[in-house]
C-alpha cells in the first residue's frame, strides 16, 4: 500500500460521520442531535484557534494591553513622557533656585557666613570669561536719569499697609543698618504670643547662639518676616498661616538679649526694611 492509498484511507475515514445527541436520561427521549465527521471537527477547531489567535493579536496591539504584554508605551505615551519630564526638570531647577536664595538669605538673617555666587563663580563661565565692565556714563544714560530723578515716583514699600503688629510694647532699639540691626527691638512681656504680621508660609524654624529661637515667614510680594529671641516656637516649617496667628512666645533666648523682648525684621528680596514704617507697635 502506496502514501497515497494511506492518505485516501484517512480522507474517507474523517470523512465519517457521527452522531452527537442530546438524550433525557429518564425517558431516554432524545432532545437534539447532530451529525459531524472528523474532519469537520478538527476544521471548526482550527477555525476557533485562528480566530482566537487574531483576536488576540489585535487587543495586544492596539489597545492598552500593549504596555502590559510589550511593555512598548505608544507613541502619544512617549510624548507625554517626554514633556513631563521636561516639566519636572524645570520644576526641579525652579525648587533648587528658590532653595538657594532661602539657604542665603537664613545665613543673612542669622548673622552666618555665606559664599557670594557671583563672585566665587568659576573662571570658566562664559556669563564671566573676557567680561570688560565698562562704567562710562553715555549721553542717553544721563538724559534718563535727569528724567527719573525728576519724576515723583511712588514708593511702594510705603504703600503696603496690611501689616499687623506681632507683638505691643515699647520700642527699645530701632532700626540701624548702620550699626548692623536690621529690625526693632520691641520690649513686652514674657511669653506674649508672637504673631505673624501678614499670612504666608513659615519656611525657617530654628535656635542659634546669639539670636536664640528664631522663626522665619515668607509672605506674597517677596516679604519676609523674621522673629527672634523665642522662648518656645509653636510652629513647624511648611506651615501655612494667617494674619495675627500666633508663632511663638516673647523670651530672653540667645546671647543678643538683655532682657524679655521680640526682635522683629522685614526683608524684601533680600533687602532689610524699617518695621516701624509699616507698623505701630505702642500699646
Amino acid at each position: 500500500m502506496g502514501f497515497s492509498d494511506w492518505i485516501k484511507r484517512k480522507l474517507e475515514k474523517g470523512r465519517e460521520k457521527y452522531k452527537l445527541s442530546l438524550i433525557n436520561a429518564a425517558n431516554y427521549h432524545e432532545k437534539w442531535s447532530f451529525k459531524v465527521s472528523i474532519l469537520n471537527l478538527y476544521s471548526l477547531l482550527a477555525l476557533y484557534t485562528i480566530t482566537i489567535i487574531v483576536v488576540l493579536f489585535f487587543l495586544i496591539r492596539y489597545t492598552v494591553l500593549s504596555n502590559l504584554f510589550l511593555d512598548i508605551p505608544p507613541k502619544s505615551s512617549v510624548e507625554q513622557i517626554y514633556e513631563n519630564s521636561q516639566m519636572i526638570d524645570s520644576l526641579n531647577n525652579q525648587i533648587r533656585s528658590r532653595q538657594k536664595y532661602i539657604d542665603d538669605l537664613q545665613k543673612i538673617l542669622l548673622g552666618e557666613p555665606f559664599d557670594d555666587s557671583l563672585y566665587n563663580s568659576s573662571s570658566s563661565d562664559s556669563l564671566y570669561v573676557n567680561y570688560d565692565a565698562d562704567f562710562s556714563k553715555s549721553e542717553q544714560d544721563s538724559i534718563l536719569r535727569s528724567i527719573v530723578e525728576n519724576e515723583d515716583i511712588p514708593q511702594t514699600e510705603q504703600a503696603y499697609a496690611f501689616f499687623s503688629a506681632p507683638v505691643t510694647g515699647t520700642v527699645s532699639r530701632s532700626f540701624n543698618p548702620d550699626k548692623k540691626h536690621l529690625g526693632v527691638d520691641v520690649v513686652t512681656e514674657p511669653d506674649t504670643p508672637i504673631k505673624s504680621c501678614l499670612e504666608g508660609v513659615v519656611i525657617f524654624t530654628g535656635s542659634t547662639t546669639n539670636e536664640g529661637n528664631v522663626v522665619m515667614v515668607q509672605h506674597s510680594n517677596d516679604y519676609i518676616s523674621v522673629y527672634k529671641h523665642c522662648s518656645s516656637i509653636l510652629k513647624k516649617v511648611g506651615d501655612k498661616v494667617q494674619t495675627a496667628d500666633p508663632l511663638g512666645l516673647v523670651g530672653t533666648s540667645g546671647k543678643h538679649t538683655t532682657g524679655p523682648h521680640l526682635h522683629f525684621e522685614i526683608w524684601k528680596k533680600g533687602i532689610p526694611l524699617n518695621p516701624q514704617e509699616f507698623i505701630n507697635f505702642q500699646k
